[in-house]
């Protein structure tokens, strides 16, 4: 597994009505956090969210920081572009390969594939900029969001984008990468358990399944959706659940409001899931051990963050082993 870490924009102050720092203040943490979460792991770091006039106090460019700090803790960073990213972007990336020697991650977005005609002509601009060969390049074909009734037309459209890919044989590694997951949970009703489709996985095991010249690795966004959402807290009070992942589907077990009826309603969530025949169990991973835990009241009932990182520790456990366990 090679993680991909999206860096978040800098939070709005919404009583301010600012930014709720700078971009120093922004990233000063953001190479110790991966290194607590993942250690020295091979990994993509993609700033993209980045405002692209941002630069740090002493007149850095955000991804050349970040890099920086990245490589004195010795974290085997990639970085992550795109066909459309600003000049200074590209030179800030270019100057870390020529550094590291880790090569580069490009990102093939929607908008890159609805002009077919140029995207060979961009990708060899952004690989001369860069310095670079195929060989030393990954490639993540990434669909975004999709949804489960757009399957059909998808699945051609993906095989198509492949099998006419400029120089496919030789780059690095190739991964196709979509989500199904909404962007939140609002259609949900409290008090209920529902299933939704994990439509990217179905179209990729249909993708690798049929004609294709190469397979592409699989992607997808975990139990997020790729657009990230911001509100203000002080008008929004986020539901107390539990996404948890299954073969084909998301079991998503929603309670009420956490801010009024508060956290210890996860206890309930919990109870319910682990009667399922569904429940992976307590041994399968650190996340279900929690909702075990949690059902049983041996431990805290955390906060709304605790719940998104049990659900995506299962998540990768139970994807990890699916991909393992195919032909």
């Amino acid at each position: 597994m090679t993680p991909l870490i999206e860096v978040p924009s800098i939070p709005w102050d919404f009583t301010a009505d600012v930014a709720s720092g700078t971009i120093d203040d922004h990233l000063e943490d953001v190479a110790e956090n991966i290194d607590t979460t993942w250690g020295k792991t091979r990994l993509f770091v993609d700033l993209t969210w980045m405002d692209p006039a941002d630069r740090m106090a002493d007149g850095r460019h955000p991804v050349t920081y970040v890099f920086d700090e990245m490589r004195a803790r010795g974290i085997e960073g990639i970085p992550v572009t795109g066909l459309a990213r600003d000049p200074a972007y590209q030179t800030a990336v270019a100057g870390v390969i020529a550094t590291d020697g880790r090569g580069v991650c490009i990102r093939i977005e929607e908008t890159d594939f609805e002009d077919v005609a140029n995207l060979q002509p961009s990708l060899d601009a952004v690989l001369a900029q860069l310095g670079l060969s195929p060989s030393a390049t990954d490639i993540l074909l990434d669909f975004g969001s999709i949804a489960p009734s757009q399957s059909g037309p998808l699945l051609l459209a993906a095989r198509s984008v492949i099998n006419g890919f400029p120089y496919l044989p030789d780059w690095r590694t190739l991964t196709f990468a979509a989500t199904a997951f909404p962007l939140n949970l609002s259609s949900v009703l409290a008090l209920s358990i529902i299933a939704l489709p994990r439509a990217e996985w179905t179209l990729w095991r249909n993708l690798i399944s049929g004609p294709i010249a190469r397979r592409p690795t699989f992607g997808d966004y975990a139990i997020n959706h790729p657009e990230p959402e911001e509100f203000d807290p002080r008008f929004m009070s986020p539901s107390a659940s539990i996404r948890y992942t299954l073969s084909d589907t998301w079991l998503i077990l929603k309670a009420r409001g956490a801010r009024r009826f508060g956290f210890g309603q996860f206890r309930s969530l919990c109870s319910a899931l682990t009667a399922r025949a569904d429940y992976y169990g307590q041994p399968h991973c650190w996340g279900d051990d929690f909702i075990q835990q949690c059902a049983n009241n041996t431990v805290g009932t955390g906060n709304l963050t605790t719940w998104r990182k049990v659900g995506t520790a299962h998540h990768l456990t139970v994807v990890v082993g699916q991909i393992a366990s195919l032909p």
